[in-house]
């Protein structure tokens, strides 16, 4: 980030991920296993504390600093714990509940599960794939996963007996709250809707560093911070970021899934190495 110029009004970031978290769209619908948990249980207050961006902080852990601040201030959220490790008989970790809540309106306990995840869809003998900037990270495992493992982990014996014993819970249903955005190959001649996804979901587009550097004639580039990547970009927000050289940006992209803003559709556009996902 940049300090603004007098003519530009100031983009404050801990009431962007406010927004992010109370109105974006949801990547995820509602899945068989756990419904959306219900955001019109956020308060209304501007309640975030300023939230430092740090590229190097794993986007997750933000978003899960973000909610919890925004649970604990609800009128209508109890919210008990956060990060409850589950251990077997042997200490072996089965995995961890992101949230632990008490609805106060209806005395419900809920578990509630937070993500926030990027895919970039492509093909493999016509077949559409959603691998992440990472391409190890695909979605289809990372539903499997969810609905498997992650949203089922309050029914284990050891879930069980550690809600019993610590929490005095001997039932509990368990929510997803799932952010993000999907970004289709910009030469794409139709947009899928990847399994369990919001149809209404955010969604850009994705080029190959070399068809970027072959279409654009750009010599400054908004490049969209890590900590920003699930935000819905607005005039605020994009004057309020410093552009790269075109140099600079090639260096980096050729390194690591980057994204930008494109001015040519107006959206959040990732551009990839050439080597992204070429060996997956």
């Amino acid at each position: 980030m940049h300090k603004s110029d007098s003519n530009t009004p100031n983009f404050d970031h801990t009431q962007a991920l406010l927004k992010c978290l109370r109105t974006s769209p949801l990547l995820v619908d509602h899945l068989p296993e756990a419904v959306c948990f219900d955001r019109g249980k956020f308060s209304n207050g501007a309640e975030l504390t300023d939230l430092k961006l740090n590229d190097a902080q794993k986007l997750g852990h933000l978003y899960e600093d973000a909610l919890e601040q925004v649970l604990i201030h609800s009128p209508e959220i109890n919210l008990l714990e956060k990060g409850i490790q589950i251990f077997n008989d042997n200490r072996i970790t089965l995995g961890e509940l992101d949230y632990l809540l008490t609805d106060l309106s209806t005395g419900e306990f809920i578990h509630l599960e937070l993500a926030v995840k990027f895919y970039l869809i492509s093909y493999k003998e016509e077949i559409a794939t959603y691998p992440g900037p990472d391409p190890r990270d695909n979605w289809l495992n990372k539903l499997q996963r969810l609905q498997q493992h992650q949203l089922k982990l309050t029914q284990t014996a050891a879930a069980e007996k550690l809600l019993l014993e610590s929490y005095g819970i001997s039932k509990i249903i368990p929510q997803q709250l799932i952010y993000g955005k999907v970004f289709d190959h910009y030469r794409a001649t139709h947009q899928p809707c990847p399994p369990a996804m919001n149809p209404s979901c955010q969604r850009g587009t994705w080029k190959y560093l070399s068809e970027w550097q072959r279409d654009s004639k750009d010599e400054e580039i908004t490049i969209i911070p890590k900590p920003l990547w699930p935000l819905e970009c607005d005039e605020i927000l994009l004057s309020n970021l410093p552009p790269v050289s075109r140099e600079e940006f090639i260096i980096g992209a050729s390194e690591r899934c980057t994204m930008i803003w494109d001015a040519t559709t107006n959206n959040t556009q990732f551009i990839a190495p050439d080597t992204w996902g070429k060996s997956e």
